[in-house]
């Protein structure tokens, strides 16, 4: 019985990616239908909660998002996996591919290193036990959301720092009850989505953080034209950085009493929502926080997965009168989740920030298995 397993680092599919074909008529009926989602997930409801009153389901992504140069790096699979028969004193562990989903939970991957003899194409089982013809389980998932782990595991793009018979046993230990997926927080669509096929979510070509998408999360052409054009026309990152009033008020709290650049490491820690929180609680940290320079430092600390920003470890040349809290506080919306999300320039970093979030939960256990080991 055939049916559909997914990367195991973004949870979407290697096959099944279903693009309407360009029309008024099915862009109007696209936009009814994503409106009403809209609006039932503002009021609080779930998208499966929406009747279709006799409408046609659509079940394909939309054309002037999502086109089939940009889904084609979800077709080629790549896998980690267990060689029994490697060399003695080389590592049994492997990364492969590329190759493509076979259906029936099977990926095949031209032979290298790892072929088993005489065999020009390897067929592997998907994260379930496999037989002599199609050993495993093996690990799938595509080629950039690999790169991205590599960043979270190593800081780095060197995967040569991974050790592999690590995260190889880390995952397999995740796999799911169907041996489709691992045990992640994928969001909620790409549970929705991971059926015994992929269903393709019109509205879900670009959503980030708890959504899946479609569109490729590193290669992002565009990118940098589409900052330069709006840190240098939108006035809204030109204001000039305000200065905080104490209206009299004198700062009493510990971290008052810290040296400045504690305060500034202690934040660092903190993700976005939970600094703003702070900066509530302690007036303190509200003055800390007013130097523009320390916003630009929280971009990096706080958006580790949009390297783009930064060049040689520094940020990239922007206008001296940049805004860099307003600038944060854009970059955090425009990237979060959003149903129905058509940014054109951040969508890839839009994905990449949801898939940054399922490496992070790997790389917990990851760390914690290689300092067990």
């Amino acid at each position: 019985m055939a049916y559909d397993c997914y990367c195991a680092i973004c949870g979407v599919g290697f096959c099944g990616m279903l693009i309407e074909t360009p029309s008024e008529t099915a862009a109007e009926r696209r936009r009814r239908w994503i409106e009403k989602r809209s609006q039932a997930l503002q009021a609080g409801q779930s998208i499966d909660q929406v009747p279709q009153e006799g409408e046609e389901p659509v079940r394909s992504y939309d054309p002037k998002i999502v086109g089939w140069e940009n889904v084609a790096w979800l077709y080629k699979a790549y896998c980690l996996g267990f060689n029994p028969q490697a060399a003695s004193g080389k590592g049994k562990t492997f990364v492969s591919g590329p190759g493509y989903y076979a259906d029936v939970g099977e990926i095949a991957i031209k032979s290298g290193t790892d072929a088993v003899p005489g065999q020009d194409r390897n067929v592997y089982t998907c994260y379930g036990s496999g037989t002599d013809d199609t050993p495993g389980p093996v690990i799938p998932f595509h080629g950039c959301c690999f790169e991205i782990l590599t960043r979270v595991l190593t800081g780095s793009t060197d995967s040569s720092a991974i050790d592999t018979k690590i995260l190889y046993n880390v995952m397999t230990e995740l796999s799911n009850e169907s041996s489709s997926a691992l045990r992640l927080n994928y969001g909620d669509d790409i549970r929705r989505a991971q059926g015994r096929y992929w269903e393709c979510i019109p509205g879900a070509e670009a959503r980030s953080h708890d959504q899946y998408c479609a569109t490729h999360p590193t290669e992002t052409s565009g990118l940098d034209d589409f900052l330069k054009t709006n840190l240098a026309t939108d006035g809204k990152f030109k204001k000039s950085f305000s200065q905080f009033d104490l209206k009299g008020r004198s700062p009493a709290s510990p971290f008052g009493k810290l040296p400045l650049e504690l305060v500034y490491q202690i934040c660092s820690y903190l993700p976005g929502d939970s600094l703003k929180a702070l900066t509530q609680a302690s007036l303190s940290i509200q003055v800390v926080t007013q130097d523009n320079w320390f916003w630009k430092r929280f971009i990096q600390w706080d958006m580790p997965w949009f390297w783009e920003f930064y060049t040689s470890q520094n940020p990239r040349d922007l206008p001296a009168d940049v805004n860099y809290k307003r600038l944060y506080l854009w970059l955090d919306k425009m990237t979060a989740a959003r149903y129905g999300m058509d940014d054109l320039g951040l969508i890839g970093v839009a994905n990449r920030r949801r898939i940054w979030g399922v490496c992070e939960e790997l790389a917990s256990q990851y760390h914690k298995a290689v300092a067990a080991a």
